[in-house]
């Protein structure tokens, strides 16, 4: 069994539960897994927008943010990358999962990291801006897209 669990911020839970519907077999939930892998189990998939809850549940300490948006942390682009680094690895940590996916995003592309028996740290392709709200919910859904196909691609090299 290939275990998996996400802190998910800007992508709000729907990477894990995705790949929770996904394995569970839901016939609503395009995203396939290969023929010849194991069980896929997510043992949890936060939604954490704040950074007090973040630290408390993953014992982690994070930077302070770059710019204030009411109780949400709220980074450039470059520390997104570094957060959602950060979280994944005390995720991985704390719960020993074999896949750990965390997402965070205030003004940039975003950040979203993998971390399994290697590292995956990558952005989406869409600018955005939560200060503002532009191209928030194009950057949420493609954040969603990009998450869930790498996995599958991580799935398929590092537990075929």
């Amino acid at each position: 069994m290939i275990t998996v669990a996400t802190a998910e911020c800007f992508t709000h839970g729907k990477i894990g539960l995705t790949i929770h519907k996904a394995s569970a077999g839901y016939k609503d939930v395009e995203y396939k897994f290969p023929n010849k892998i194991r069980e896929v189990r997510v043992l949890t998939s936060m939604f954490i927008p704040s950074i007090y809850a973040a630290e408390r549940l993953l014992d982690v300490k994070l930077p302070k943010p770059d710019y204030q948006y009411k109780y949400a942390k709220a980074y450039t682009e470059e520390k997104d990358l570094l957060v959602a680094e950060l979280l994944a690895k005390a995720l991985k940590n704390k719960l020993n999962v074999d896949i750990a996916i965390a997402t965070t995003a205030g003004v940039g592309r975003g950040g979203i990291a993998i971390i399994a028996k290697r590292k995956y740290i990558f952005t989406t392709d869409v600018y955005a801006n939560l200060l503002t709200f532009e191209n928030v919910l194009e950057r949420q859904k493609r954040g969603i897209e990009l998450g869930i196909k790498k996995f599958i691609e991580i799935l398929k090299e590092e537990f075929s």
